[in-house]
């Protein structure tokens, strides 16, 4: 039986692995999963080997984590380890070529340093060099992220693995099925948040923060709503500190009584069914899930064309890809889909169907395994 270990740097993270680190296990691997407990979660009871990592810079505690990294991966003695996220890939490579380790699998699920500058920039392109260059695979989860890893010669052609058309581990299309979910609790959540029979609700969910395109996002709502006083925003999510959004957009958020804020929540589905229509205005992406989500509910999306987002649309039939960074885009996207509904009614009808083609969860994982029995 061959030996696997997966690592990523946040306990978060397990929720997206879980079905694919049983799913492996169900086929003949042994598969031990490295993160840190920084949360405490649904995913807490599945079992892990804890390494404190940090998602920052933090010299002392890296240095200390890499040497807890190469003891384990010493003593374990894995045939492959596959690690992602930024930290864990990179102490991950480090450890794993040191030790010996035969087969290392880089994850790169996004470039940070996209959307920064200076310094910063200059340790992250230098960091995700080390993580590509010490691995033996870099595993990239759409085409457009691929073709940026090549384009800033961070790894070569060769070493590159992507899993069917994108994604990390696919999307449950049992658990998104409008079909699916209790309408009365739908239809409670509706009443709950203020819903009414005549309002158009335009939604988001994730990350309240500059570089996932809120500040666009409110601007191209504001003036959608002085046009069309149906139109009201729900946003699923939380204000995230370490990337805020203008202070003007922020107060608009929390006081203007045609959007409608929700705290972030691991149970979406219910919010999808509230949706004429999804708004993903991120700057960068390695991939979407909220999109594949929005879209195997039938709702059309409406993103930038950054990287990342724009491999999980297809444009002018499930949604409408606009240039980046544009809140006129948006504005202009989205009330075009609003003015014709039957429009919006065909790319309901293909949206389900493309998501299921393409980025069932079942499928990623056979693919998954095909690719490690090939190793």
């Amino acid at each position: 039986m061959k030996k696997l270990i997966q690592g990523v740097t946040s306990s978060l993270s397990l929720l997206f692995i879980k079905e694919q680190v049983a799913f492996i296990r169900e086929n003949g691997y042994e598969v031990t999963v490295v993160c840190n407990d920084h949360y405490t979660n649904e995913n807490s009871r599945m079992e892990v080997e804890h390494i404190p990592f940090d998602r920052e810079i933090n010299l002392r505690n890296d240095f200390v984590n890499l040497c807890r990294l190469y003891k384990y991966f010493r003593q374990e003695q894995p045939d492959i380890i596959h690690f992602g996220t930024p930290k864990a890939g990179l102490l991950g490579m480090v450890a794993g070529y040191f030790a010996g380790v035969e087969t290392r699998i880089y994850i790169q699920r996004g470039l940070r340093l996209e959307t920064v500058t200076g310094m910063k920039k200059h340790i992250l392109y230098t960091t995700e060099k080390v993580s590509c260059t010490l691995s033996t695979h870099v595993m990239v989860i759409s085409d457009s992220l691929e073709r940026e890893v090549i384009r800033r010669r961070l790894v070569r052609p060769r070493k590159i693995v992507r899993i069917g058309k994108g994604g990390s581990s696919g999307i449950n299309m049992e658990r998104f099925d409008p079909e699916n979910i209790d309408r009365t609790e739908v239809d409670a959540l509706s009443r709950e948040l203020g819903i009414g029979e005549a309002d158009f609700i335009i939604g988001y969910v994730g990350r309240i923060a500059r570089d996932k395109g809120s500040n666009e996002l409110v601007e191209a709502f504001a003036a959608i709503s002085e046009a069309h006083p149906e139109a009201k925003l729900l946003i699923v999510g939380d204000f995230e500190d370490s990337d805020p959004i203008d202070d003007v957009n922020r107060h608009i958020i929390e006081t203007d009584d045609r959007i409608i804020r929700q705290p972030y929540t691991s149970r979406p589905e219910h919010y999808y069914m509230l949706m004429e229509l999804f708004v993903l205005p991120t700057y960068r992406e390695g991939f979407s899930n909220v999109s594949i989500e929005a879209q195997a509910m039938g709702i059309p999306v409406v993103t930038f064309d950054s990287t990342g987002a724009r491999d999980t649309v297809d444009d002018g039939r499930t949604g409408l890809v606009v240039k980046s960074n544009d809140a006129e885009g948006i504005r202009q996207a989205v009330e075009t889909l609003m003015a014709d509904a039957d429009r919006r009614a065909e790319m309901k009808e293909a949206a389900r169907p493309y998501i299921r083609a393409n980025f069932d969860r079942h499928l990623m994982h056979e693919q998954l395994l095909a690719f490690y029995n090939t190793l």
